[in-house]
């Protein structure tokens, strides 16, 4: 069904009464942007031809895109604005849209960096940072299908003080306590895959990475993007294949934007490194997109004698890539990923704005935030269709740009 302004007008009167806010403006201020973010993803659902970036309506009146919430860069703690670990109204309100009956939004992610501890905050405080995150993105309020990867600042690694660091035990004892969708991970692992079906029996699969796999405190992982020949090989062989079939689309996620670093910011990787160059999940993602065999050696930027050896066989697989979803730059953007044979077949990457307005990367395009104000959220919102191969982009509250983009992924 679609929407005119009486059946706008009863939703926000229902939202009004369903949606608890403290004392200030943000109920009202969520009602506005939900109210804008509707509207645009009344456009994306049933393919409104108000805009030429939009595709004509399927004939098939029963046909859906795949909708997904994607929120990244949350940093809960006890002083980022709209987002303290007490009190994460912008994080309530991500969730509370996500599980709105008439977005029907299919999953939500989020890309990592759930905490925004200092270099003074013990363990016993991150963790409490990071249960806050989980009790929120997990409430019993929560119905969609929910996802994450983690982040840099996920392990607390600000300090010299090693007893502060949250170990991969920690991370996995908190974030997997109230998973709310069947997923598929290697015991004590951080990193997953969960298949979900969509209304028209396609199945996204999301891949979920771990960019503080270590099995001690070796590396920074606040400024390096960790991965071990463990994960890789589960990457291939296990997240890449099993049970795959025809129907199969993949998301992968990442924290990281799959960049060299760059000092000038000529890339989205504006800050550390990843710890076996940029181009080696790009570059079995690409084997896997082609169907084809892959072989290749990863030295370690931080220590050279360390290796990752890449064995890829993807002859007989089934499945295509959709896309990377991730974050840390603090900014909304997309861009094509490179891997070891260039940028072709094309692979795209999507980032999500950080949910705190006091930390907003203005560096990469302006985006009016402020506290406490209308302006204060932003998180995107996208609309997959496997048929057109498109991701269609909207987003809630502050944002840059058009209200609606249309992204080729082929």
């Amino acid at each position: 069904m679609k929407w005119n302004k009486c059946h706008i007008t009863l939703f926000l009167l229902l939202v009004f009464m369903q949606y608890s806010c403290n004392k200030d403006n943000s109920k009202e201020y969520f009602v506005q942007n939900t109210a804008e973010s509707l509207a645009n993803l009344n456009e994306i659902m049933y393919g409104s031809k108000k805009s030429d970036e939009i595709s004509a309506l399927k004939n098939d009146p029963s046909y859906e895109r795949f909708k997904i919430v994607h929120i990244s860069d949350i940093h809960l703690s006890s002083f980022t604005a709209d987002d303290m670990y007490d009190n994460p109204t912008n994080l309530e309100q991500a969730v509370a849209f996500a599980n709105l009956r008439e977005a029907k939004i299919n999953a939500l992610v989020a890309s990592g960096d759930f905490i925004n501890t200092t270099e003074n905050d013990d363990k016993q405080t991150a963790i409490q940072y990071l249960k806050a995150f989980a009790s929120t993105f997990f409430s019993f309020t929560n119905t969609i299908p929910s996802f994450f990867c983690t982040g840099n600042h996920d392990t607390n690694m600000l300090s010299d003080n090693s007893s502060y660091y949250l170990s991969k035990q920690d991370l996995h004892s908190v974030l997997f306590a109230n998973m709310n969708y069947k997923y598929h991970q290697q015991p004590g692992e951080n990193y997953y895959y969960a298949d979900v079906v969509d209304a028209n029996g396609n199945i996204i699969r999301f891949i979920a990475l771990d960019n503080t796999d270590q099995e001690g405190f070796e590396y920074n992982s606040l400024h390096v993007s960790c991965i071990t020949q463990k994960q890789v090989d589960w990457l291939i062989n296990i997240a890449l294949k099993e049970n795959m079939t025809d129907k199969h689309s993949i998301i992968v996620l990442n924290h990281h934007p799959l960049q060299s670093y760059s000092k000038d910011g000529s890339t989205y990787m504006c800050a550390g490194v990843h710890l076996y160059k940029e181009t080696l999940v790009p570059s079995i993602i690409n084997a896997f997109i082609q169907k084809k065999k892959f072989k290749n050696i990863y030295k370690s930027t931080v220590f050279p004698t360390n290796t990752i050896v890449v064995d890829a066989d993807f002859e007989n697989s089934k499945g295509e890539f959709i896309c990377y979803l991730g974050g840390h730059t603090h900014t909304s953007a997309h861009f094509e990923v490179a891997h070891e044979e260039g940028t072709s077949p094309k692979q795209i990457m999507l980032l999500a704005n950080t949910l705190s307005p006091d930390l907003q990367n203005d560096n990469f395009g302006y985006i009016a935030r402020d506290n406490n104000d209308i302006n204060s959220n932003s998180f995107s919102i996208y609309a997959i269709d496997t048929d057109e191969k498109k991701i269609y982009v909207t987003y809630f509250g502050a944002h840059k740009g058009a209200s609606i983009e249309s992204i080729s992924y082929k």
